[in-house]
């Protein structure tokens, strides 16, 4: 006889109204995470963190991917320009990532669910979806498709994490 024992926590947060009075509260402050995924080669790494927070904390995983409809890459000075957004070409790669993403949340029993827009405007875009979907945390890459390897922080990601009303994490 197989005996499963399955135990669900539900994982206490500390609320600090500033830095002289901080409280534990049975209120689970993160419910939905937003992962922005454009297939780069952070991605990864950046699920794995997404996936791990996700599992603790009993949250959902919705994952965006921006794509632009008009955007045909320029070359300058014989190398592409940098930019932050997929073309319509791009979703065949998108949706075989995303059914990849959704066999590991399955896996390990996350609730998961994505979307793909088109847009120009790939960070007002995300910042959108964070209020309309009423996303807890954001989890996303400091780089996407970005060509300047000097660069310390991406030009979306940066956007996102000062204009985002919820928390964002950048997993490097």
């Amino acid at each position: 006889m197989n005996l499963r024992i399955y135990v669900i926590y539900t994982m206490a947060s500390i609320i600090c109204q500033d830095l002289d009075e901080c409280n534990v509260s049975d209120y689970q402050s993160v419910r939905r995470i937003l992962v922005p995924f454009n297939a780069s080669k952070h991605a990864p790494n950046v699920f794995g963190k997404a996936f791990t927070i996700a599992k603790m904390l009993g949250a959902s995983i919705c994952v965006v991917s921006i794509v632009n409809k008009d955007l045909v890459k320029r070359w300058v000075n014989e190398t592409p320009s940098r930019e932050s957004s997929m073309s319509l070409g791009s979703v065949d790669i998108l949706k075989k990532g995303i059914t990849k993403l959704r066999l590991q949340a399955k896996k390990f029993n996350i609730p998961f669910d994505h979307t793909i827009i088109t847009s120009k405007k790939v960070s007002e875009s995300i910042i959108s979806l964070i209020d309309s979907q009423k996303i807890d945390l954001v989890v996303m890459g400091t780089k996407g498709n970005a060509m300047m390897k000097e660069m310390l922080i991406g030009r979306v990601s940066s956007t996102v994490a000062i204009n985002a009303k919820c928390p964002v994490l950048l997993v490097k």
